[in-house]
């Protein structure tokens, strides 16, 4: 129950009554349940939207389930998106890079990509119907499983961090276990298609990987949530073009 938990308020800002041991041992193991947050992530978008499309017109609508979104998740990828651009834009190595983006403080790079991010996603959402429902509900899901991917065949390019917290590198348990839930889940929803955006979603999720780890000699937690919002935003983009 702990690992639920401690992946349920660190991914999101969904309020809990009880109390989250945050160990080491818990973090770790806490990655099981990431596809599952996803899931529900998406769960409560999808009903959000059936909701919403009674009341308000399509434009509306979409920038409504984009602030649920961001409101459900507190901003956390997004936030890692930014400063991923910053550090990648600005740095010239992999000391000023890092440097750059542990500053709390947002640049240029990082504005344009949030801005640029959240106006691509909003136009999907508003031309969400019935058929298309499943992709709102599969992209959360399948965002916080490329997490566990890029975790597990990545290695941590900081001495200490947040991300430091779960250790998984080298960990294919992990990945295999979280990876047959996610499958399950997508091939239910969408059939074929769902293991064909899966996978999309790995390669590209991967080939983010190896690019930001030969500029940093690793990833962080900021690079995590960078491959979560951009392998989201492939999955609206791609998903968009199969179910139509």
């Amino acid at each position: 129950m702990q690992p639920f938990l401690c992946a349920l308020t660190f991914l999101t800002r969904i309020p809990i009554p009880v109390k989250c041991n945050y160990t080491p041992e818990n973090f770790a193991r806490s990655l099981y349940f990431f596809p599952v947050i996803g899931l529900i992530l998406g769960l409560i978008l999808g009903g959000s939207w059936f909701g919403l499309k009674q009341l308000f017109p399509p434009i509306i609508t979409g920038a409504l389930i984009l602030l649920i979104h961001i409101l459900l998740t507190g901003g956390l990828h997004l936030d890692g998106l930014m400063d991923t651009l910053d550090g990648l834009g600005g740095g010239k190595n992999k000391e000023q890079r890092l440097a750059i983006m542990k500053d709390s403080r947002v640049g240029a790079f990082g504005v344009q990509g949030a801005i640029l991010i959240c106006i691509l996603k909003f136009s999907i959402y508003t031309q969400l119907t019935r058929q298309l429902l499943p992709l709102l509900i599969i992209t959360p899901m399948t965002g916080r499983q490329v997490l566990v991917l890029v975790q597990v065949f990545f290695p941590y390019a900081r001495s200490q961090g947040l991300g430091s917290l779960f250790t998984v590198y080298g960990d294919y348990k992990k990945f295999a276990l979280t990876t047959a839930v996610t499958l399950l889940a997508m091939i239910v929803l969408l059939k074929i298609r769902g293991a064909i955006l899966l996978l999309l979603s790995y390669i590209f999720a991967l080939v983010i990987g190896a690019v930001i780890s030969r500029l940093l000699d690793g990833l962080t937690g900021d690079t995590y949530g960078a491959t979560c919002e951009l392998t989201e935003l492939l999955l609206l983009m791609v998903g968009f073009l199969l179910l139509r």
